[in-house]
């Protein structure tokens, strides 16, 4: 599996970007309480942290370097670019098949997914750490649903953590339909928590089939946590052109690229 953390971090480091990516701010005084440790170390940490540009010493503790770190809960993504959304979800829904068994990534644009699926595909096992996709799907008649556990992340209504990994490492899908937040040429596909990163290697380690839903705010963001190289898709699913090296480094690495433009785009 990809590591999701950044090379050379320490644990105390981790904790203080992922309290971070929570807050958005955080302070030196609490900080130190909150890890056991003193201002002295607190603050060196965070000079270590601004120096790899991965936040920004302010008065009295730090703040994100830049906004590509933090993600928009899951509430403001829903209604954020709706259309484009669901016109990627109709695209992606072309590539399941009845009896199919998938992996649905959380977020907004696998819940325009989900939703499409009743009536449209029949015999589906459905494996998902989404909370939203459970409770979309869970009056569904002929589908299979199976929940991933592990620790709920209330920013997303994510299911992440070691226990989800363990569970995905378990099993077996046809196909995996995964997010992102940042998307690059050389960074693959990206997510501003660590925790959550690892969880999306692990389902697509778990897939034999991965393809990533992402409309085009975020392509050409970068995101603190790496989770899948260009090498490790199949698909990419988005809704507008993307800039030519992009286009020519996905076909190069044999990557099918659908692009889902909405009714009336330029």
């Amino acid at each position: 599996m990809i590591s999701a953390h950044p090379v050379g971090l320490t644990e105390r480091q981790q904790a203080i970007l992922e309290r971070l990516e929570r807050s958005g701010r955080v302070s030196v005084a609490e900080l130190s309480r909150e890890l056991g440790v003193s201002e002295v170390t607190t603050r060196k940490d965070l000079q270590e942290l601004e120096e790899r540009s991965l936040l920004k010493r302010v008065y009295g503790g730090a703040v994100a370097a830049h906004r590509s770190k933090y993600n928009l809960s899951l509430g403001d993504k829903v209604g954020h670019l709706a259309l484009n959304k669901q016109r990627i979800a109709e695209a992606a829904l072309a590539l399941i098949h009845d009896g199919d068994t998938l992996i649905l990534d959380a977020g907004s644009t696998t819940l325009a997914l989900a939703r499409l699926l009743p009536g449209r595909r029949r015999g589906l096992t459905i494996i998902t750490n989404a909370l939203p996709i459970l409770a979309e799907l869970s009056s569904a008649e002929g589908f299979e649903l199976i929940s991933l556990g592990g620790l709920v992340r209330s920013h997303s209504l994510a299911m992440i953590g070691p226990q989800t990994v363990a569970n995905l490492r378990a099993l077996h899908a046809d196909r995996a339909f995964l997010g992102a937040t940042g998307v690059t040429l050389r960074g693959g596909l990206s997510t501003p928590n660590l925790i959550e990163a690892e969880t999306k290697a692990a389902m697509v380690a778990a897939a034999e089939s991965c393809a990533a839903l992402v409309d085009h705010s975020k392509v050409g963001s970068s995101s603190l946590a790496p989770f899948a190289p260009w090498e490790a898709l199949d698909v990419f699913v988005t809704d507008a052109p993307l800039p030519r090296d992009l286009s020519e480094h996905l076909r190069a690495c044999g990557v099918r690229v659908i692009c889902a433009e909405p009714a009336g785009a330029l």
